[in-house]
């Protein structure tokens, strides 16, 4: 095909050129390392782990063990980079007494509705003063909002046994502190219906928040309440200074249970918990020789499975699980049942 350019002759058209360009690799943006990806490597070296806890509740119910709930539940959130949820479990006077009301066929003077809501405002006024002071010093985030670790204070509604429920359904973990558990019954049948029917771990607080790095102590007989509260342990065992497995000789069940230490050795070394000794104590009864073998080990964390017997027959009879929990000077107590 000719073309014709104006003011010139004909001219034939050519085939156009080829250039050869010897290119030099080029590093594409996506082909960078993220530091999500750095992240996940330096973790998945040896001994380096990525359990942690992340959604943990804090329950308070209005009495001086509240300081101590926060304190903990705030050490935890820094190490584990977690959001916690303070739950004030008290109970609402205003839903029971308007059920009553309807009952009766009247309603609740106005005055008597403005002295609950006042003092139910008060009540609230005064925890989310503790929350920021304690929050202040622990160097952590107060409120609502992205980015972790922080606290927030929940605001329930309704019935506080249904909303305490919902707000268990993705928790970790629940801290509650020993002075909770001895001056309020509210708080005792609290912690029973958490552990036995939400079966949510629970972490009773006692002494200083430091002791959470510390020696750990397992109290293992093989049975599955002892195997949950392991599992659901992994982060406090994985940041403590120690680890020590104990058993009694006079608690086990064989058939029952495997009480041999090896399948809880290889779970842990399975999971970069780090290495732990074993001990078997031969004295009794079993929670007393519990008791003494976590006071010699100088633990800061004591783990154990709760009511592996009923609750009443412990009641009754007593058992490991009441001795634990009645040693109020001892270890936080890590309980699953």
């Amino acid at each position: 095909m000719q073309g014709r350019v104006s003011g010139g002759p004909p001219r034939r058209a050519t085939a156009p050129h080829l250039i050869w360009i010897k290119a030099r690799p080029v590093r594409c943006a996506s082909s960078r390392p993220s530091a999500l990806s750095a992240g996940t490597r330096a973790a998945s070296r040896p001994g380096r782990t990525l359990m942690s806890y992340k959604s943990i509740v804090a329950l308070t119910f209005g009495h001086a063990g509240d300081a101590s709930t926060l304190r903990f539940a705030a050490a935890l959130a820094v190490l584990n980079k977690a959001r916690v949820v303070v739950f004030p479990f008290m109970p609402d006077p205003m839903v029971d007494l308007v059920s009553y009301g309807m009952l009766l066929g009247t309603t609740l003077p106005d005055e008597t509705t403005s002295a609950i809501l006042a003092s139910q405002k008060a009540a609230r006024a005064t925890l989310e003063m503790e929350c920021r002071r304690i929050c202040n010093a622990a160097d952590l985030v107060f409120g609502d909002g992205e980015g972790l670790p922080r606290m927030a204070l929940a605001t329930p509604t309704g019935r506080a046994e249904i909303a305490l429920s919902h707000c268990l359904a993705l928790a970790d973990l629940v801290v509650i502190s020993q002075e909770s558990l001895t001056t309020s019954l509210i708080a005792e049948e609290t912690f029973a219906q958490t552990l036995l029917q939400r079966r949510v771990p629970i972490l009773i607080a006692r002494g200083d928040p430091s002791r959470l790095e510390g020696p750990v102590m397992i109290a293992w007989d093989g049975s599955a309440e002892a195997g949950r509260a392991v599992r659901q342990a992994l982060p406090l065992i994985a940041m403590s200074s120690a680890t020590t497995a104990v058993q009694c000789a006079k608690g086990l069940d064989p058939v029952a249970a495997n009480p041999s230490f090896d399948p809880l050795l290889d779970y842990l070394s399975a999971h970069a918990a780090g290495s732990a000794s074993t001990e078997t104590v031969r004295g009794g009864p079993e929670g007393l020789a519990l008791v003494e073998a976590a006071k010699r080990l100088k633990a800061g964390v004591l783990i154990a499975g709760g009511y592996g017997h009923s609750r009443l027959r412990e009641a009754v009879f007593g058992g490991a699980t009441r001795t634990l929990l009645d040693d109020v000077e001892g270890p936080s107590l890590l309980m699953a049942h």
